[in-house]
């Protein structure tokens, strides 16, 4: 991220709840200049399957002429994505781009473009840990860890 961006000014835009940890952890590694804000949009609602997309809180920066790093923590199929960096655009972004704690390894159809950064890739289990949580607890864990599955 910061060989990509070198030393051009961006916004840090984390969706919450899950991405509390991962943003605040990669803010302090990033050496350009930033602003942070933080999204609310989740399809998560406390369950540990997609439904619809909820919009709970919008971004409060004007993003008119400036370069979004969107970060969230698990990139699945890209709704959540696809639909804050469609926000971010008509906002006026001139350029939006994802980071992403985990990426889920599956067959499943994804929508809109996969993250320009991602930390690793994981197995298609629920995982929590880092930021993502289990049934809304668990995002305090240091390490990610996956759910287990009943035969």
């Amino acid at each position: 991220i910061n060989d990509y961006y070198g030393d051009q000014s961006i916004i840090l835009l984390a969706v919450m709840t899950g991405a509390i940890m991962p943003a605040a952890r990669l803010a302090g590694k990033l050496r350009m200049p930033l602003r942070m804000d933080f999204v609310h949009a989740t399809r998560y609602a406390g369950q540990t399957e997609g439904g619809e997309l909820y919009f709970r809180v919008p971004p409060r920066l004007d993003m008119h002429d400036t370069d979004v790093l969107i970060v969230d923590d698990i990139y699945d199929v890209g709704l959540t994505l696809e639909l804050i960096e469609h926000y971010c655009l008509a906002g006026g972004a001139r350029s939006v781009n994802s980071a992403v704690l985990v990426r889920k390894i599956h067959g499943r159809q994804t929508a809109g473009r996969v993250p320009r950064f991602i930390g690793l890739d994981v197995p298609d289990k629920y995982v929590f840990g880092c930021g993502m949580d289990a049934y809304e607890h668990w995002r305090h864990l240091g390490e990610i860890r996956a759910l287990e599955t009943t035969p």
